[in-house]
C-alpha cells in the first residue's frame, strides 16, 4: 500500500480529491491531508509519503518551495503538480524539480487516475529495483561473513572492506552470533523452509546492524552488532520467535553466542556455539537460549592449542606433537567439573572427527552416539582416557596401511549381522584362520578388539531404533543381538551412562 499526501490550501478541494478516488483499489491510501507548505514538510517528515499532490499557490510556501525542500528530506517521493495556474515558468520549474506530472484545475477523477497508476507503475519498478540491489548487497555481505565464520582472513585493508560493504557495525563494539534451527527441521518440507526465511528476512528488515546468513536446509546465522545488553539481544530473538510462530506457524529453536570484539572472532563463536547447540539439542521450554560457559570452561580457553593446528598435526601424522599437546591438556582437564569436561570432548571430537577422516575428506560423524559414549564417562580420568583413544585411532586410521582384507570382511560382517549370533571362532573358522590370530589382528588393524566392535555395532542401533515408540525394549533388545533383555539394559547402562528407557524417556 502506497502512501499519499495531498496539499491545498482550500478545504473543499483538499476533502475532494481525497473523496473522488477509490483509493484503496490502486494500492493507495491517504495518509494525510495539509493546508499549507509548513504542515506538508511536517507530514512528510512524520509519515514518510510515497506521493504527495500538491497545489501550486498557497500562502507563506509555494508548492514548488515545498518540494524543493522536501526534496532534501525525503529524496524519494514522487510529486504530482495540480493547479489552477498554467503558465510554462511554473511548469518548466517544476521539471527542474523532477517533477513529472503537472495537471490543470479544475481535473477530471479519471485524468487524476490516470496520472496515479503511471507513477504507481514508477513506484512498483523503483521497488523492485530496490529489492534486487539490497538481494544482491546482501549476497555479498553474506558470503563475506561466510569466509569469516569459516576462519578465512579477509587478507589487508579488511577494515575498510567491512565499510564497503555496508558492515561497518562489526568495527564497532561488541559481535554476536545468534545460531537459528527449524524445530524438526529435517523432516520438513522445502516450502515451510522457504516460508520461515520469508518472515525472518522480512522482520530483519527494519533492524539495524544485522547480517543473515543461510547455512543449511532449516538453519540460519545471523551475525549482530550495536546491542548493548542481553535483554536487547533476547528481545530480538523474541522478535523472530514470535513472528515466525505467528506467521509461518513454524518454531525456533535460538542460541545466542558469547560477544567477540572484532569480526576475526567470528569462526571461534561460531563453532562454540554450533557445538553448543549440537550438545544440549532442541528445548521446547527453552527455546532461546544464551552460551554461558562456567569458570571452568573459560579456563581452558587460556591454554589449548587451537582446533585448526591440532587437526594438522593429526593429517601430518606427528604423533609427537599431539603427545605433547595431549600431555598439557590431561592436568588440566581433570581439574574441570565434569559437565564442562564431557561438553569440552564432544566439541572437539566432533570437529576433529570431521576434518581428520581416513579417507581425507571432511565427513560428518555420528554425534548421537558419540554424545552417548561421552555421557557414559563416568569421571575425568576415563574421559581423558576416551578423548586420547579416539585421537590416537582416528590418526591410525588415516595414516595406517588400511584395514587387512581379512579385518575389512570381519568389519563389514559385523555391520551386516549384528542382530545374530556372531561369535569370534566361527567366523574364523569361516574364513580358514585360527581365532588368536584373527583377534589380534583385529586389535592390531584398529585398536580396539572384536568384541568391543560387535559391542559399538549393537549399541549404535540400538539408540536409533529406541527412537522407534511402537518398539519394546525387550524387541530392540533382541533386533540387535541380545536374547536377555537384563543383560542388554547392563550393557547399555555401562556404555551410556543410563538405561534405555531412561533414553527414550530423555527423548520425549
Amino acid at each position: 500500500m502506497y502512501k499519499v499526501l495531498i496539499v491545498d490550501d482550500e478545504h473543499f478541494i483538499r476533502e475532494r480529491l481525497a473523496a473522488m478516488i477509490p483509493w484503496e483499489e490502486y494500492d493507495l491510501k491517504v495518509e494525510g491531508l495539509a493546508e499549507d507548505g509548513a504542515s506538508a514538510l511536517e507530514m512528510i517528515g512524520r509519515i514518510s509519503p510515497d506521493l504527495v499532490v500538491s497545489d501550486i499557490r498557497m500562502p507563506d510556501m509555494t508548492g514548488l518551495e515545498m518540494i524543493s525542500r522536501a526534496k532534501t528530506l525525503r529524496p524519494g517521493i514522487r510529486f504530482i503538480i495540480l493547479s489552477a495556474y498554467g503558465e510554462f515558468d511554473y511548469a518548466r520549474q517544476a521539471i527542474q524539480l523532477g517533477v513529472t506530472d503537472y495537471l490543470l484545475k479544475p481535473t477530471r477523477p479519471e485524468e487524476l487516475l490516470q496520472v496515479l497508476l503511471k507513477q504507481v507503475d514508477v513506484l512498483v519498478q523503483q521497488k523492485q529495483q530496490l529489492r534486487r540491489s539490497r538481494y544482491y548487497e546482501e549476497s555479498v555481505r553474506s558470503q563475506y561473513m561466510q569466509e569469516l565464520i569459516l576462519g578465512h582472513h579477509p587478507g589487508y585493508d579488511w577494515q575498510e572492506e567491512c565499510v564497503n560493504l555496508g558492515l561497518e557495525w562489526m568495527l564497532k563494539g561488541e559481535i554476536r552470533l545468534l545460531l537459528i534451527t527449524m524445530e524438526g527441521h529435517t523432516d520438513l518440507d522445502k516450502s515451510a523452509q522457504f516460508a520461515v526465511q520469508n518472515v525472518m528476512y522480512e522482520l530483519l528488515a527494519e533492524c539495524d546492524g544485522i547480517c543473515p546468513i543461510r547455512l543449511s536446509f532449516g538453519k540460519w546465522l545471523l551475525a549482530a552488532g550495536g546491542y548493548s545488553s542481553e535483554e536487547e539481544l533476547l528481545g530480538l530473538a523474541r522478535h523472530l520467535y514470535d513472528g515466525v510462530e505467528r506467521f509461518a506457524k513454524q518454531k525456533l529453536h535460538i542460541m545466542i553466542s558469547e560477544a567477540g570484539q572484532s569480526p576475526l572472532e567470528l569462526s571461534r563463536l561460531f563453532w562454540e556455539t554450533e557445538k553448543m547447540m549440537e550438545y544440549m539439542g532442541e528445548d521446547a521450554e527453552a527455546p532461546i537460549r544464551f552460551q554461558h560457559p562456567s569458570s571452568h570452561e573459560l579456563a581452558y580457553a587460556k591454554w589449548t592449542k587451537p582446533m585448526a593446528e591440532l587437526i594438522e598435526w593429526m593429517k601430518k601424522g606427528e604423533t609427537e606433537q599431539v603427545a605433547r599437546w595431549l600431555n598439557q591438556l590431561g592436568p588440566s582437564l581433570l581439574e574441570w567439573e565434569l559437565g564442562a569436561a564431557r561438553r569440552w570432548c564432544f566439541e572437539w571430537l566432533t570437529t576433529i572427527r570431521e576434518h581428520v577422516h581416513p579417507d581425507g575428506e571432511s565427513v560428518l560423524p555420528d554425534t548421537e552416539d558419540l554424545k552417548m559414549r561421552i555421557a557414559g564417562q563416568s569421571k575425568n580420568k576415563n574421559l581423558l582416557q576416551f578423548f586420547t583413544h579416539e585421537l590416537h585411532y582416528l590418526i591410525q586410521q588415516r595414516h595406517g596401511k588400511g584395514a587387512h582384507r581379512l579385518v575389512r570382511i570381519v568389519l563389514e560382517r559385523i555391520g551386516k549381522e549384528y542382530g545374530q549370533d556372531i561369535q569370534l571362532t566361527i567366523v574364523a573358522e569361516e574364513l580358514g584362520i585360527s581365532p588368536v590370530y584373527l583377534s589380534e589382528l583385529i586389535k592390531q588393524q584398529t585398536g580396539i578388539t572384536f568384541r568391543a566392535h560387535l559391542l559399538q555395532a549393537r549399541m549404535t542401533a540400538a539408540l536409533r531404533l529406541l527412537k522407534d515408540p511402537t518398539l519394546k525394549v525387550y524387541e530392540v533388545s533382541y533386533k540387535v543381538g541380545y536374547n536377555k533383555v537384563e543383560h542388554f539394559v547392563k550393557l547399555f547402562k555401562k556404555e551410556y551412562g543410563m538405561t534405555p528407557s531412561e533414553y527414550r524417556g530423555a527423548l520425549v
